[in-house]
């Protein structure tokens, strides 16, 4: 079954309905709910934010701060608040940038803010978009039984996995994952920066969680599922394939990333802040 996957995503990628639906309301099967808001326009936000983190992140490496102690500060507010005591120590500054004594009129530190909450939706109880993917690959039921398993089994590793860290069904979560794999497909010799997709993930929930306020479970679920779906047959299907494959691969997955997020996965790479644009 694995040897045939890439075969199968390249007749799901081609389709005409697959296409429709990728533009969002134009496909009946499921909406994209967020193709409205994610545009280029929020990717530069989002880069902004990385490049601020980076700079920040330079500054405090002068007073001893390691990056396993920035990686760890989740917000810009906690960098600032550390750059502000010269030190990545919470209680105390570095040895040789005593603190100054604050007067009376100094702008106050800016408060820590917590992890933004998760995009999250009330699933139905079972799948709503992996059949419908699936049968859109083929109409064989034995091969539509393999590619759920197959599928299916990696969409619930990926839902423990979230679980653990408090984030189960999380649009941003599934965005950043989808983002990260076709960004790697982009360089198979790279490895998906867990720092950064977990940056991204952050950045997502920022700009998109109020925006997607009023959008209803079921959009999110199947949106979710489409990413989550789309992603593990790239993943899947890059194992073992040959370059003729990784080609169609690379060139697949960015459409997709455009069609699905509006994101030209070309531009970007990942660094352990988020996303950069690519040198």
């Amino acid at each position: 079954m694995k040897t045939m996957l890439p075969v199968f995503l390249l007749l799901l990628l081609a389709s005409p309905v697959s296409r429709a639906q990728y533009g969002g309301a134009m496909g009946s099967t499921w909406n994209n709910p967020v193709s409205a808001l994610s545009n280029v326009q929020m990717w530069n936000n989002i880069n902004g934010m990385t490049s601020r983190r980076m700079m920040l992140k330079s500054s405090l490496r002068k007073y001893g701060c390691s990056d396993a102690q920035m990686n760890a500060m989740a917000t810009e507010a906690e960098l600032m608040q550390a750059l502000s005591r010269k030190s990545c120590s919470a209680s105390g500054s570095a040895a040789n940038a005593p603190r100054t004594p604050a007067r009376q009129g100094n702008p106050p530190v800016a408060s820590v803010r917590q992890m933004p909450p998760p995009i999250t939706f009330r699933p139905t109880g079972g799948r709503t978009t992996l059949p419908v993917i699936v049968a859109g690959i083929s109409q064989d039921k034995s091969e539509q039984a393999a590619l759920t398993k197959v599928i299916g089994g990696a969409m619930d590793e990926f839902e423990a996995a979230q679980r653990a860290k408090g984030s189960e069904y999380d649009l941003a979560s599934a965005m950043s994952f989808f983002a990260s794999i076709a960004i790697r497909m982009q360089d198979p010799r790279g490895e998906i920066n867990s720092n950064g997709a977990d940056a991204l993930t952050r950045a997502l929930r920022e700009s998109l969680g109020p925006k997607l306020a009023s959008v209803s479970d079921s959009e999110k679920q199947q949106f979710y599922e489409a990413l989550l779906s789309l992603g593990m047959l790239f993943a899947l299907s890059a194992r073992n394939a040959d370059a003729n494959t990784m080609a169609q691969l690379k060139r697949a997955s960015a459409e997709a990333s455009l069609k699905l997020l509006n994101l030209d996965v070309r531009k970007y790479r990942f660094t352990p802040d988020g996303l950069a644009v690519a040198k």
